[in-house]
């Protein structure tokens, strides 16, 4: 699994760079109470979507990670948004509970896995 990591970071960096990963406090002012660590490196990465409208600029990626954050704290009563890192369509790849906290994206796979997910609907495209 390392050498799979590493050898497609290796083939991104050639091609033409990697997309930047904001970091969580650069999209939200929210503490975090989430206290469960992730003991890594977990045998499994999950890919998500999550059923909201996508974005397409960092601004648009802010506020759809904004809602989604305040969807999983207030309604699903979790510590803080569900997955590890997401995806929007403008490039680039937020930070959520990161690497070192578990996520609540997939129930009885958490603690060996890393949740990712793509901003946006892809049920019908």
């Amino acid at each position: 699994m390392i050498r799979l990591i590493l050898l497609l970071a290796a083939a991104c960096i050639m091609a033409n760079g990697c997309p930047n990963i904001i970091s969580k406090s650069t999209w939200s002012t929210r503490k975090t109470n989430c206290k469960a660590a992730l003991k890594t490196p977990v045998p499994w990465v999950v890919i998500h979507h999550t059923v909201t409208p996508t974005c397409t600029s960092r601004a648009a990626c802010t506020t759809q990670l904004r809602n989604i954050q305040d969807y999983h704290t207030r309604t699903n009563k979790w510590c803080d948004v569900g997955y590890n890192f997401l995806i929007g369509n403008d490039g680039n790849i937020y930070e959520g509970r990161g690497w070192t906290k578990m996520g609540a994206h997939a129930k009885g796979s958490n603690h060996k896995s890393i949740g990712i997910a793509f901003i946006g609907d892809f049920q019908s495209k």
